[in-house]
């Protein structure tokens, strides 16, 4: 099991003050995080053997060339997306797939990189503002955790009602349509 989680911050922490935190106090201030909270988290949290340093976490909406005539980027390198998001491995195998027609379908390896690049950017951009979106209401604190426990379970019920999210998860790479430089 893998588990994480974004305490609010007021500022970003130096690399001195995060290694000065030990691991018994991140498992204290996550417990005090999660306090009143519904669900699990606390017995998670209780559970686990190992607590793990806090980092920084940083969001780059737009890497903005992911290509050079004999390299290319893909996965987190090109889009690296808030674990909130659940999507970065996905992101990576479409890359990989997407990847796999350009360097099949266009001759010239500079084209099929910009090929690349013009068919997935806009779609991993959106998801990476999606993860962001996601992340950024994780750990609302008591209040916020209030009002999230009580509208969430309606807005999950008209995200899945509308399908809402369906653009996200029900994508689909068709390996035999062909790529155009």
């Amino acid at each position: 099991m893998w588990w994480f989680a974004n305490p609010p911050s007021r500022r970003e922490m130096t690399s001195e003050e995060l290694a000065a935190i030990g691991p018994e106090q991140w498992r204290a201030r996550l417990m005090d995080l999660f306090e009143g909270d519904a669900g699990p988290m606390r017995e998670i949290i209780a559970a686990t053997p190992h607590i793990l340093p806090g980092w920084n976490t940083y969001d780059f909406p737009r890497v903005p060339k992911w290509s050079t005539d004999r390299m290319v980027i893909l996965g987190d390198a090109a889009h690296a997306t808030s674990p909130s998001s659940g999507q970065g491995a996905s992101m990576a195998i479409e890359d990989a797939v997407v990847l796999g027609k350009c360097l099949r379908d266009v001759p010239d390896t500079a084209d099929a990189f910009a090929a690349f690049e013009r068919l997935r950017r806009e779609r991993v951009e959106r998801v990476v503002a999606q993860g962001k979106r996601n992340g950024d209401g994780k750990a609302p604190g008591a209040g916020g955790a209030f009002v999230r426990d009580l509208i969430l379970p309606v807005i999950m019920r008209q995200v899945e009602k509308r399908n809402a999210l369906a653009w996200m998860h029900d994508y689909r790479i068709t390996w035999d349509d062909r790529v155009a430089a």
